[in-house]
């Protein structure tokens, strides 16, 4: 509810970090300098360590600097093998975090989502990059004057670069190689040059116009960075936990149904019924690409994928039905696109929905500006809801709900059994209550609502963990300054919610995933934006119920000591299935399978 809302208290990435020490000087400021800064700011500093850990509390970090040059923005890492003073190489990064104040030589700094504990006295480094690739899909680039201008001044400032193809580029680098990607390329007569990493950061960005259209080789945003070519490998079936379709309380510690290594990164995944044929697909989402497969018999087969139409998309999330009422399930994906608006980073909204053809994913519509969402009533009927962003808030109220009028995608009145919720993605009805919504909000608290008039009438005794999973920027209304040590900051940093599902043929559970694998708990006591590590490193598929009272937990998952991204539900072999999305500690995605 609006006067409940929580605040999100974590901090999450920025994209660009300044640190440049014993570097040449710049000439005259050009319309190439800011790109020179960026470069120099982020390349290879040498791997001695800036800094060290005094203390961390929850999130927070207090740090004693060991050299100058550091700033307030900088993201400094702790590497795995470290041991105060040693000197290493730029890998096995366990922890990142943020700097966020500097006074003398003492910094505060916020831990970042997917680092591992960090102990007092670790060494830190700068997050750095040690080689530069420049690639144009132009067919002649030095026929163009801002590309011999970009390639001249690069010479000029001393940075070392290597001219690549977009095979070699798109090729996987060995261990330790963190290269910053220079791309210039043309759509029409425009002409983009970005600086960009592997996990897609954008850190400048600059547009020329040109006269006509170039002879390119390659389109416009063509899959760089795309990784190796989806795939699995399948780990044997073994008898799990109890059946999570009733609600059956606590499993046992056994290990999943069946698992699915994964060779592509994901970050949402849903079930949708795409061919008129008994059974639903398996519809994967990540920044560059929405694919399909077939699942049966505990393999998945590649049917179908779509290209999203840039590189720098952010899966937000996806949810799939049949609101046009033809037999076969849109897709819905909620993306965002990085902007930046009055010199603040932002994120603007660039949905699309998608439907299943004869031969290819069809486009049913794109560029849209809204969040979308389906969800379960009580009744058993499934309805989509859409919601916009707010200028300076990440949901603008109301939700509203959605369908097909007139052979066309229409948004229609206000959804009202949440007329007063701040975001579709955090609620869900109570199945046995028609007044009563259940409210889990961005820090992970579970509490429960009269719907008619907002009164908080519970709240669930467990804390479910910060999701902190994908982030994105969203620029504040104002300049805020934080702190006593004069830090600024003029964007927030949001996070996509996790899955949160109302499933009434499954004992009317609701199901939704606790966080354990990042510092979590509550906030610490008087209102600090601290939180309190409780040490518990897994996570695990909650089932919840609201009824005589009380909130409970009616079902558990075991207990993965993994990451969990997402998860659905479908039916495999006539069994009810639940598929769960995971990350190991190594990076390594799989999807882990539990059947009733």
């Amino acid at each position: 509810m609006n006067k409940h809302r929580g605040r999100i208290w974590i901090t999450g990435l920025v994209l660009v970090a300044a640190f440049a020490c014993d570097r040449p000087a710049l000439p005259a400021a050009t319309p190439w300098t800011d790109l020179m800064q960026t470069i120099q700011g982020r390349l290879h500093q040498g791997n001695l360590a800036v800094a060290e850990v005094a203390m961390v509390q929850g999130t927070t970090v207090i740090i004693n600097l060991k050299k100058s040059g550091v700033t307030t923005g900088m993201t400094l890492v702790a590497k795995g093998n470290s041991l105060p003073g040693a000197a290493l190489s730029l890998q096995d990064n366990i922890a990142s975090l943020l700097l966020t104040q500097i006074h003398g030589d003492r910094a505060r700094g916020t831990i970042l989502p997917g680092s591992q504990k960090i102990p007092p006295q670790a060494p830190l480094f700068p997050l750095s990059h040690n080689r530069i690739y420049l690639y144009s899909n132009l067919a002649a680039p030095q026929s163009i004057q801002p590309y011999r201008d970009l390639t001249e001044v690069l010479q000029t400032n001393q940075i070392p670069y290597a001219i690549r193809t977009w095979t070699r580029i798109a090729a996987a680098d060995p261990d330790g190689i963190h290269p910053l990607i220079i791309t210039f390329e043309a759509r029409a007569n425009q002409v983009s040059c970005r600086l960009i990493d592997r996990d897609q950061n954008v850190f400048y960005q600059r547009v020329f116009q040109l006269e006509q259209a170039p002879a390119i080789t390659r389109p416009e945003g063509a899959a760089l960075l795309q990784a190796p070519a989806p795939g699995y490998q399948f780990r044997p079936f073994s008898n799990g936990s109890q059946s999570f379709t009733r609600a059956a309380g606590a499993t046992s510690e056994d290990q999943a149904a069946g698992k699915i290594e994964l060779k592509s990164p994901y970050k949402r995944l849903v079930f949708a019924d795409c061919d008129h044929q008994p059974g639903q697909e398996l519809v994967l989402l990540n920044n560059q690409w929405l694919e399909i497969y077939t699942f049966s018999h505990l393999e998945i087969k590649p049917v179908a994928r779509y290209r999203l139409p840039d590189n720098d998309f952010i899966p937000i999330h996806l949810h799939a039905g049949d609101f046009n009422h033809n037999g076969l399930d849109e897709i819905y994906l909620s993306l965002g696109r990085p902007v930046i608006v009055d010199n603040k980073l932002d994120t603007s909204l660039h949905s699309i929905i998608l439907e299943p053809g004869e031969t290819a994913l069809q486009l049913l519509g794109g560029d849209l500006p809204y969040y979308f969402r389906t969800i379960e009533q009580r009744d058993g009927k499934v309805v989509l809801l859409t919601q916009e962003m707010g200028d300076f808030k990440q949901y603008k109220t109301p939700i509203h709900w959605a369908g097909y009028y007139n052979g066309g995608f229409a948004i229609r009145g206000e959804y009202q059994p949440a007329r007063d919720v701040f975001s579709l993605y955090n609620f869900n009805l109570s199945p046995f209550n028609d007044e009563h919504l259940l409210i889990l909000d961005e820090v992970g608290h579970l509490a429960g609502f009269n719907g008619r008039n907002s009164e908080r009438l519970i709240t669930a005794d467990h804390h479910y963990g910060v999701f902190a999973e994908t982030p994105y920027n969203q620029k504040l209304k104002n300049v805020e300054f934080t702190g006593g040590f004069s830090d600024s900051k003029s964007a927030e940093i949001r996070f996509t919610a996790r899955r949160f599902i109302n499933c009434n043929n499954y004992g009317q559970q609701i199901f939704l995933i606790r966080k354990g694998r990042a510092a979590e708990s509550g906030p610490a006591e008087k209102g600090l934006n601290l939180f309190v590590d409780n040490q518990v490193k897994y996570d695990q598929i909650v089932g919840i119920q609201w009824q005589n009272g009380e909130i409970r937990e009616s079902w558990q998952s075991p207990r993965l000591p993994r990451d969990i991204i997402d998860f659905a539900f479908t039916q495999e072999n006539g069994r009810e299935t639940m598929v769960i999305l995971t990350r190991n500690h190594d990076g390594k995605y799989a999807l882990e399978l539990m059947q009733d």
